[in-house]
């Protein structure tokens, strides 16, 4: 299940950088990165603040999100973090236990 959660994840990183650098070199991305010259830095006062030159990235919005889907993973992940919580929760009971605490 992690693999395949390692795989996804990986491939989301993969498809963002490609529809952001199709042409796979250095371009300006609103809210992400800019090429900008000296003399724009020099008007800026020298200031390296990414947010005077970047500017802010528009909200994007997935159309293809099916927030059923996520919502039922979401719930999975919960049910086997709470198992795991469980299990550990009685682990350390026992071993106080041992102590004689």
């Amino acid at each position: 299940m992690e693999q395949l959660k390692s795989a996804a994840y990986f491939h989301r990183q993969i498809a963002w950088l490609q529809d952001r650098f199709p042409a796979a070199e250095m371009a300006p991305v609103p809210g992400l990165c800019k090429v900008v010259p000296r003399s724009d830095i020099g008007r800026a006062d020298w200031s390296l603040t990414p947010g005077r030159y970047v500017g802010v990235a528009l909200p994007e919005v997935d159309d293809d999100f099916d927030f059923e889907q996520a919502l039922q993973d979401i719930r999975l992940e919960l049910a086997d973090l709470n198992a795991e919580s469980a299990t550990l929760a009685e682990a350390i009971q026992a071993k106080l236990e041992e102590f004689g605490a």
